[in-house]
């Protein structure tokens, strides 16, 4: 321990001695290791951070496989009965869901996300409450009796003041009184990953939050999330085989809702706590996602390690004479090695700190980088313990990355060269020269790689602006409602939607106007399982299509081409033929080489020709549905008037700035019901910057990570070469002496610099062929091997390269030979 703080204090007077060299080194440390922290901060908020729950692990999801085989699906409220009633291995089992509700607030109707959960919810997950209490078996009971909610922290800070007597408060959900009988603990937003709710309401009284919802009794519904408890001393695979068991007996008693459309018994999975923080069918996703980021902070690191240990070496030519001198007076090279390595970790713990606090400033900044979406996004990017440990184990390997083997060159030396050297300056010798100069290699490879990776990621940013969705975008302003909020029926609702459809229509600014249930490329989609006319599908073949619900003029309004026939009307009511619309890839998939005007379709993946059909009237151009790189899709349209929706996007189309029809829009909606709000209202534009948001995203990091990278690489050049001039000044005085001019000590200087950019671009070029493919699920238009790309990245980086050789080279032919032969 002596010797440790000999070594601590020793190292911290010689790095304040150098300020110029140990700023420079921790900046450049600290934004390499900031960059890191940052992005994990984001991944353990998302997938490693435990859900704010009693004993998480000891939480289990349980999910349902649904009818087309996907393993992780929603149960319905009946089967969550059952599970609950047949477990042996679960303590409990609780069930919850998400909706929204209108509550009216100071006078005001809003829009905003509860959680309707089951009686046992707070009990069965152990969530506390800071005042009042959660729920209980009463609120099993049937509807009707005492409607009781618990509110959120937040809510109970911002829109209740803190009120300590807020318990017993009653208030307005969907037009109906509830109870507040709790206020939920700071921590808890819910059991939704990233979406934070508001209110928690007992799942018995869900008529009275969405009236006409059959949830409740409907075995076929798939509405809700599970999650259990194991039982002291169950193991999860326990509750694997039992919940196995439990799949096979709930297909022989139910054998329509539990089979599947290959009809196989539907499966329930049961996943562990740190496998249910996600949506399990976007985990995979957001995991991919996560690994691009996390290799491209890496990188930046590398190249910040790069950079310091080259500083390093440098800075090893001052020091050879002291070095030899301890030596000499008996220190042995582990105990010279261990003070070097010792200034190499407080280089990397000071930047380590300042990285922490770059850090809280990238974590706020992403937390402003809210994706443009109708729910309320919540995730809690603090630096936590876990974080913390990170950072510290991250500058432990920088540490040993960028110390290590410039310790190790250091302390080889020929002491009696060395004291000789009364300058002290430090004659490196070939294999030192030539690891700083594979350094200086790895370091413009990986700056290569990051360049080429983000300009591939931004011409498919500019390829994906330009990409035809198949409608058009310019002019539209969308607004959504949800008349359920509002107690209205279908009779009610479909008098409101005719109402308002007339009312816009009278807007001067207006040129057309429509509804439907789902906008393109939006962050949701309906898929319904249909029976196509004249078709009959293999064995296993997926026959749930995407679809969504249109109002009368919705192909004019999205100027979306009709190929054969007609869209919808005002005339397609519930009181005519019902008719449907699909789009060319649905007709050309069905019917090939028929005419599909006049065939019928109907609802349910094996109706039989008792269940109503629908006639095709029209054929659409394809659009993009999903997102902007998918492949063509079947889809088709049924009509919002024929098949009611209670939450709608009202879609008008103008020459006008849309924005300017929103005050306007607003008064005419409370001018039919003035409780009745919209939400999310904005232009067709800005909803399309949601499916541009991944590409944004990756795009804006690598350019800002690869700018860094780039910027740490000229100048690895740069201090490669100014170093060779300084160790070769007196050579180059000999050069001039016996006659050699400018130019050719020019040219002899820059062709070292040179030939290690060319080193460094060739190694880049061949692994960014081999690494870009991976990046290709974020590229839209543009192929990873674009040959664009690849020519001008290496090349723009060799110009710079060579402008950053340039420097010290010029500085080299002006030397005076008479003081390059006095030189040492």
């Amino acid at each position: 321990m002596e010797a440790f703080l000999q070594d601590l204090l020793y190292s911290l007077r010689t790095l304040r001695k150098q300020q110029s060299f140990s700023i420079l080194a921790i900046l450049v440390l600290a934004i390499g290791i900031g960059a890191n922290t940052t992005i994990f901060t984001l991944v353990n908020a998302l997938l490693l951070r435990p859900l704010p729950v009693k004993d998480p692990a000891t939480v289990v999801g349980i999910y349902t496989s649904d009818f087309s085989g996907t393993p992780y699906g929603t149960s319905s409220y009946p089967d969550y009965l059952n599970f609950r009633a047949q477990t042996k291995t679960l303590s409990g089992i609780a069930a919850c869901g998400i909706t929204p509700v209108s509550v009216l607030l100071d006078g005001h109707t809003e829009r905003i996300f509860v959680e309707t959960v089951s009686g046992n919810y707070f009990s069965v997950l152990g969530i506390q409450t800071v005042l009042g209490g959660g729920f209980d078996s009463k609120e099993e009971r049937p509807a009707g009796k005492s409607p009781v909610v618990v509110i959120s922290h937040a809510m109970w800070v911002s829109r209740f003041h803190s009120d300590p007597q807020i318990v017993g408060r009653v208030i307005s959900i969907n037009g109906n009184p509830f109870t507040i009988i709790g206020v939920a603990a700071e921590n808890f937003s819910g059991m939704m990953r990233g979406l934070a709710v508001s209110m928690w309401v007992p799942l018995a009284m869900q008529s009275q939050i969405v009236p006409g919802n059959n949830d409740l009794i409907e075995r076929g519904g798939r509405s809700l999330f599970l999650f259990g408890r194991l039982k002291p001393g169950v193991k999860i695979e326990q509750a694997r085989v039992e919940f196995a068991v439990i799949a096979l007996q709930m297909h022989k008693q139910f054998p329509e809702q539990w089979s599947s459309r290959q009809n196989t018994p539907r499966r329930i999975s049961v996943l562990p706590e740190s496998a249910s923080r996600i949506f399990p069918q976007a985990r995979l996703p957001v995991i991919a996602f996560m690994a691009v980021l996390m290799v491209i902070v890496f990188i930046v690191l590398l190249v910040a390690c790069a950079n310091v240990a080259n500083l390093l070496l440098g800075r090893a030519a001052s020091r050879q004479k002291e070095i030899a001198i301890r030596l000499s007076l008996g220190a042995g090279r582990w105990r010279i090695l261990r003070q070097l390595l010792t200034e190499s970790f407080i280089l990397s713990f000071l930047g380590a700190a300042l990285g922490v606090l770059l850090a809280f400033w990238g974590t706020h900044l992403v937390m402003l980088l809210r994706p443009p979406v109708p729910v309320p996004i919540h995730l809690e990017l603090s630096i936590d313990q876990r974080v913390l440990f990170f950072t510290v184990g991250l500058s432990v390997i920088s540490g040993i990355l960028f110390g290590l083997t410039p310790a190790l060159q250091t302390t080889r030396l020929d002491q009696i060269s060395a004291l000789k050297n009364e300058s002290g300056t430090l004659e490196l010798g070939t294999g030192r020269t030539r690891l700083r100069n594979v350094i200086t290699v790895a370091q413009l490879s990986l700056s290569l790689l990051l360049l080429i990776a983000a300009l591939l990621c931004a011409r498919s940013l500019r390829n994906a602006a330009k990409l035809n969705p198949g409608f058009d975008a310019a002019g539209i302003l969308v607004a959504s409602m949800d008349l359920n909020l509002q107690g209205y029926g279908e009779e009610a609702g479909l008098a409101f939607y005719r109402r308002l459809l007339d009312e816009v229509r009278q807007i001067p600014e207006v040129k057309s106007a429509t509804y439907t249930k789902e906008l393109p490329l939006a962050i949701s989609s309906t898929r319904m399982s249909i029976t196509i006319q004249d078709y009959k599908p293999v064995p296993g073949e997926d026959m749930e299509l995407h679809t969504t619900w249109i109002g009368p003029d919705y192909f004019r309004t999205l100027e979306i081409p009709m190929l054969r026939g007609r869209g919808f009307a005002d005339r397609d009511s519930g009181n005519s033929r019902r008719v449907a619309v699909v789009n060319q890839e649905f007709a050309k998939r069905y019917w090939p080489g028929q005419d599909p005007l006049g065939k019928q379709i109907r609802i349910g993946w094996n109706a039989s020709d008792e269940e109503p059909s629908y006639e095709v009237i029209g054929v659409a151009k394809d659009s993009k549905y999903s997102y902007l790189g998918e492949k063509q899709l079947p889809f088709f349209y049924l009509s919002l008037f024929q098949r009611y929706e209670s939450s709608v996007t009202l879609v008008l189309k103008t020459d006008q700035q849309p924005q300017r029809l929103i005050p306007v829009l607003r008064s005419t909606v409370q001018g039919l019901d003035r409780n009745l709000p919209l939400y999310d209202i904005k232009t067709m534009d800005q909803h399309l910057e949601l499916a541009l948001l991944p590409a944004r995203f990756a795009g804006s990091a690598l350019g800002i990570f690869g700018v860094f990278a780039w910027i740490l690489a000229t100048l690895g050049i740069y201090g490669v070469v100014s170093y060779m001039v300084t160790r070769r000044t007196r050579e180059i005085g000999i050069r001039m002496a016996i006659g050699a001019n400018q130019s050719d000590v020019l040219r002899l200087i820059l062709s070292q610099g040179m030939r290690l950019t060319a080193m460094g671009v060739l190694i880049g070029i061949g692994v960014g062929l081999a690494v870009m493919r991976f990046l290709s699920f974020l590229l839209y238009d543009v192929s990873p091997t674009d040959p664009f790309t690849f020519v001008a990245v290496p090349l723009s980086l060799t110009v710079v390269a060579l402008f950053a050789a340039y420097i010290p080279a010029r500085r080299a032919a002006r030397v005076n030979p008479i003081v390059a032969l006095r030189y040492e």
